[in-house]
């Protein structure tokens, strides 16, 4: 004669198992999580040499997301492994997942830059009066500011706006004053490069070759526009003729 299970025997393998998918849930979800998180930052790297790719053959990327780089530059434009699109934040040079909890600009975003930090790569003089000499006779001399990325005219270096042109200053060994403030530099509107013209009255003399520029910052760039905020190193960077 067969005998089967009794009630209570298959309530006490019912509870085991309860027990034992319990106690490997949490693995399961980590593991997956991982795994997403994995799969996410993959996309990212992807996806930050193909924005990278496209700015230095054609031009600034200038779209939030990634479709225009679908079919030249990335086979397929993916979805983050939670179902939104990836988001690209041209302002700070960055692409990015929302996360698992599918918010924007919160703590849990993957990010992945594809462009180099912001910093003032060079500083170049051009004699524009053929002279020989750094001066402002008849055509000003000129110089030349060349940043590693794209520099916002609303950025500010101060969390202060009423304070924003007086905590920066380029200024070399024979300084150039307060000639070359943060002001002066995006009145010329927002790039990779500024020129600014040497003035009468403002010069004192500087050797290019070797003469340095040095970015003074007591505080960093603040744009709240911008995520994450860009921000800009204190250094010095050797002036060169053009």
């Amino acid at each position: 004669m067969n005998r089967g299970f009794t009630l209570i025997e298959l309530l006490v393998v019912i509870a085991i198992l309860a027990i034992l998918v319990g106690a490997a849930l949490p693995f399961v979800q980590s593991y997956v999580l991982e795994s997403r998180i994995s799969k996410a930052k993959s996309d990212l790297e992807e996806i930050s040499r193909a924005l990278a790719t496209y700015e230095m053959r054609e031009k600034t990327y200038n779209a939030s997301d990634i479709y225009q780089l679908d079919g030249r530059y990335l086979s397929k434009a993916p979805q983050d492994p939670w179902g939104r699109p990836y988001v690209v934040a041209t302002s700070s040079g960055i692409v990015y997942s929302c996360g698992p909890d599918r918010l924007a600009l919160s703590p849990d975003d993957i990010v992945q830059p594809y462009l180099p930090p912001l910093a003032l790569a060079q500083v170049k003089w051009a004699d524009s009066n053929h002279t020989g000499q750094v001066d402002a006779q008849n055509t000003p001399d000129t110089v030349l500011f060349y940043f590693s990325r794209v520099v916002s005219a609303t950025a500010r270096l101060n969390k202060d706006p009423t304070n924003a042109d007086k905590d920066f200053s380029l200024t070399g060994t024979n300084t150039l004053n307060k000639a070359f403030d943060w002001k002066s530099l995006v009145a010329f509107g927002e790039g990779r490069a500024f020129k600014v013209n040497l003035a009468t009255g403002v010069l004192d003399a500087f050797t290019p070759g070797s003469d340095t520029f040095t970015v003074n910052t007591e505080n960093q760039i603040w744009d709240s526009s911008q995520f994450p905020s860009p921000c800009l190193a204190s250094q010095d960077v050797l002036i060169q003729p053009q």
